[in-house]
């Protein structure tokens, strides 16, 4: 799977049996409100191609959010709506908290799975540190967890090395793992890869990285999946 972020991509030269896990919509938590911005960019994708929707959630650093009930009905709700915007009976949520903000992110999950259409897989995307030694999620959370391999801050190579000799120690977070293209290839320690890029795809990026990574970057298109 690639990870095509709010941005124009053109991915019609994408390998059938690579996925798109796309931006649908972006939602700014700051101070009392939840600003919603749906995609604008153009993605273009050959016909066919296994599409999964993501909801990316971003806080605000200036203007702390409330964390509210009505923020998360509001993430609950936007997420219902993009979760119609795929083919594969898939959606992600994108959303990083802190120590703190972890209680509403646990909570606004458990709205999610009350609501959403049980025919459709949730995926949520985590920090490394969370499927290792910060491990903090609760069994059941989502039906995939993506522990994020790349962009792991204070402390990386050692958790390189680490996930080189171990993988993820909490079961919950090794069916499927994101990586980045523009850093050192990482032993894959999951089945299903999703790939970022800093900037926008082009064949020639994914095949320099499909040529120096360890990983399994084209099997498991979410054939787990109805």
């Amino acid at each position: 799977m690639l990870w095509a972020w709010e941005r124009p991509e053109d991915l019609r030269w994408l390998p059938a049996d690579v996925g798109v896990a796309y931006v649908a919509s972006t939602i700014l938590l700051r101070g009392a409100d939840a600003l919603v911005h749906p995609r604008t960019a153009p993605l273009l994708l050959a016909d066919g191609a296994a599409l999964v929707p993501v909801l990316h959630v971003d806080a605000s650093w200036r203007e702390p959010p409330a964390l509210s009930a009505q923020q998360s009905a509001r993430i609950v709700q936007e997420l219902l709506r993009v979760a119609q915007r795929g083919n594969r009976s898939v959606v992600q949520l994108d959303f990083e908290v802190r120590r703190s903000q972890r209680p509403f992110l646990a909570q606004t999950i458990a709205g999610i799975r009350r609501q959403l259409d049980p025919r459709i897989a949730l995926s949520v995307t985590a920090l490394a540190s969370w499927c290792m030694d910060d491990a903090w999620l609760p069994a059941g959370l989502a039906d995939e967890v993506v522990p994020m391999a790349f962009r792991m801050g204070a402390g990386q190579d050692t958790l390189r090395q680490r996930l080189h000799r171990q993988g993820f120690t909490q079961p919950v977070c090794r069916a499927a793992a994101g990586y980045a293209s523009d850093e050192p290839p990482l032993r894959s320690v999951a089945a299903r890869g999703y790939y970022f890029s800093p900037r926008p795809w082009t064949a020639a990026s994914w095949r320099a990285m499909r040529a120096h990574t360890y990983a399994d970057i084209s099997s498991d298109t979410y054939s787990a999946y109805p």
